[in-house]
């Protein structure tokens, strides 16, 4: 007798396993259609003859991804980091292919630039063997001044901004391969 209640135990168990996994199955089938009242037929369905297609998924449209901003080159173009000066120097090369820096001052709050001047290597060609006994002007307009100093390098001051400070970016040479810089503040 003990036997034979193991076994039934057995039995019952295995039979309620069995019928709630039919029923979690059939719940699952049923909560994924989108009216489970409606059977419809799909490629991997199982459903009787004559049930009408299942509505085909509206599809969702691709939203496109903007377009990442243009990097800015440093090995080309060096700006100075403040928003009331719109300072730009570009490498660039005059009409016999020879390196020179382009300086252009942007206006505040715009994207309108005006070309200020250039400086070409054989501006300061006389400078680079020969380094000059004290900092030598080579150009200047609208708040940008263009140096070579006592070590050959070439210094660019820009400002004063609205707060009096002065920004400084020292080139190693025309083009440049190295750029350094800091800022001059008179209130400290």
């Amino acid at each position: 007798m003990k036997f034979q209640t193991n076994h039934i135990a057995k039995f019952a168990l295995i039979a309620a396993i069995g019928l709630s996994v039919v029923g979690v199955v059939g719940a699952k089938a049923s909560s994924t259609r989108a009216n489970p009242s409606i059977l419809c037929l799909t490629a991997y369905s199982i459903e009787p003859q004559g049930a009408p297609p299942c509505p085909t998924p509206t599809p969702i449209p691709e939203v496109p991804t903007p377009a990442a901003p243009a990097p800015v080159n440093y090995e080309e173009n060096v700006t100075f980091n403040d928003t009331d000066l719109g300072v730009a120097l570009f490498k660039a090369t005059d009409a016999d292919g020879n390196p020179k820096i382009d300086f252009y001052q942007r206006e505040t709050g715009t994207s309108n630039s005006t070309f200020l001047f250039s400086v070409t290597q054989a501006d300061v060609a006389p400078y680079m063997t020969n380094h000059p006994a004290v900092n030598t002007l080579l150009a200047s307009a609208d708040g940008v001044s263009v140096y070579v100093l006592t070590t050959g390098e070439i210094q660019v001051n820009a400002g004063p901004d609205a707060e009096g400070k002065v920004h400084v970016k020292i080139f190693n040479g025309i083009p440049w391969t190295s750029v350094y810089g800091y800022t001059i503040d008179p209130v400290k």
